[in-house]
């Protein structure tokens, strides 16, 4: 977990010089870890795979999600044309997702994205997802050279990670974006 955390921290420091932040803009909001988790999702096989998922349509509503898939595969995100696509396993590699809170912190330049997991047939699946979120009384709020009244207004109203973890809960089932959607403004 701690080489995790340090790979996280690595993205973290590229995306902020890659949007022209200060390096530990985001990396400083992750020192404590008291909502980073780590998932181990395992997927029998399923004689009827058209009929069953294994994981339901959804963003990561944390800041990260650095993901392993195992040879099987079962990843498929959602394009923009609504269409399911899967994504192919890559071995010894990560599948890196931007979550919810990265999206509103950037104002909508990285984009988290809307994803599912299928069964398959014949094989069992394992797949292990390391979600890194900030520190409960972190304010998610773009900086302002991520806003342009012009051409990027504001898309986010600024929230704490346990304000939005409180709307996860709320809710029954997480369907898309719908927890992100709430801080929309207007």
């Amino acid at each position: 977990m701690r080489a995790l955390d340090k790979l996280g921290s690595t993205i973290f420091e590229m995306l902020a010089h890659g949007l022209g932040l200060p390096n530990d803009f985001f990396a400083k909001n992750f020192e404590e870890k008291e909502a980073t988790m780590i998932r181990i999702n395992r997927y029998p096989p399923c004689p009827l795979p058209e009929k069953c998922l294994g994981l339901g349509s959804h963003s990561d509503p944390h800041t990260l999600t650095i993901l392993l898939q195992d040879h099987v595969g079962g990843l498929q995100v959602l394009k923009n044309d609504n269409h399911w696509v899967g994504i192919r396993p890559v071995p010894n590699s990560f599948v890196i997702n931007i979550g919810d809170t990265l999206e509103a912190w950037t104002n909508g330049r990285l984009k988290s994205v809307v994803h599912r997991a299928v069964v398959n047939r014949e094989k069992r699946r394992l797949s292990v997802a390391y979600f890194i979120s900030p520190s409960s009384s972190t304010t998610i709020d773009c900086p302002p050279q991520l806003v342009d009244p012009n051409t990027n207004p504001r898309k986010y109203k600024p929230f704490t990670w346990a304000d939005f973890r409180k709307e996860l809960l709320i809710q029954k089932r997480v369907v898309g974006k719908t927890a992100l959607n709430r801080y929309l403004m207007n």
